[in-house]
């Protein structure tokens, strides 16, 4: 199995720091969070791994090249930014089978690989249940079956929020193709999601405690203090 990270967002919230350093090379505990994810993607066999670029993209290029710890890491740069259904496609060429993606700024403990790769469903998302679901993409579920994705709803289906670490069937890239814009003009991963679902494409729902997003300073340095 292959695995996409995503780490082409500029990371506007984390500013001014990404205005010098790529969000991905910003550190947790020292170490760089694409450092990081690739080591844990190494620690459970993965060894292929297509990194999505484009804000700052030498510096993440450069540092793939020299730190790939024995891995297969290929940069594609998303050469226009239009949101993470659009960004997906960028790995198309250099995925031929069921494939993990994770964005770049989501912590959480190496086990949650091998859950996600042990699923036997054809698809699987990482949720949290949280306080404040209206602020996430929210799952709907029937036991651990994902029937609907709802994007930041006023009347949210449940407290599960998707952490944007997938596991996705080749056809994710099909359901890209056919993306219109969201209501914030960008085209969403979730929807693509959806269409697989209503296309009878099985989501199994994973859930853990123990994921963060490192979007905001405040997070940055919550994840200081994150335990691999």
């Amino acid at each position: 199995m292959k695995a996409v990270i995503l780490a082409a967002g500029k990371g506007t919230r984390l500013a001014p720091l990404t205005d010098v350093v790529p969000k991905p090379l910003l550190k947790v505990n020292n170490v760089p969070m694409l450092e990081r994810l690739l080591l844990q993607l190494k620690e459970v066999g993965i060894m292929e791994v297509v990194v999505i670029v484009h804000h700052l993209k030498g510096q993440i290029m450069n540092y793939c090249e020299g730190s790939v710890f024995g891995m297969t890491v290929t940069c594609v740069e998303q050469t226009e930014m239009k949101g993470t259904g659009n960004a997906v496609l960028y790995a198309e060429p250099h995925v031929k089978d069921t494939f993990l993606c994770i964005a770049v700024d989501s912590l959480f403990k190496t086990e949650l690989l091998t859950q996600l790769t042990n699923t036997t469903s054809e698809g699987a998302i990482t949720c949290r249940e949280v306080e404040n679901p209206e602020r996430y993409g929210i799952l709907q579920v029937d036991g651990n079956k994902v029937t609907k994705i709802v994007e930041k709803s006023d009347h949210p289906p449940s407290n599960l929020a998707n952490f944007s670490v997938y596991k996705f069937p080749v056809q994710i890239f099909e359901a890209c193709k056919k993306l219109t814009p969201s209501p914030r003009g960008e085209l969403e991963i979730t929807d693509a999601i959806q269409d697989l679902i209503e296309e009878s494409i099985g989501f199994e729902c994973v859930k853990t405690d123990k994921i963060l997003d490192v979007g905001t300073k405040a997070q940055l340095d919550a994840a200081q203090s994150f335990d691999q």
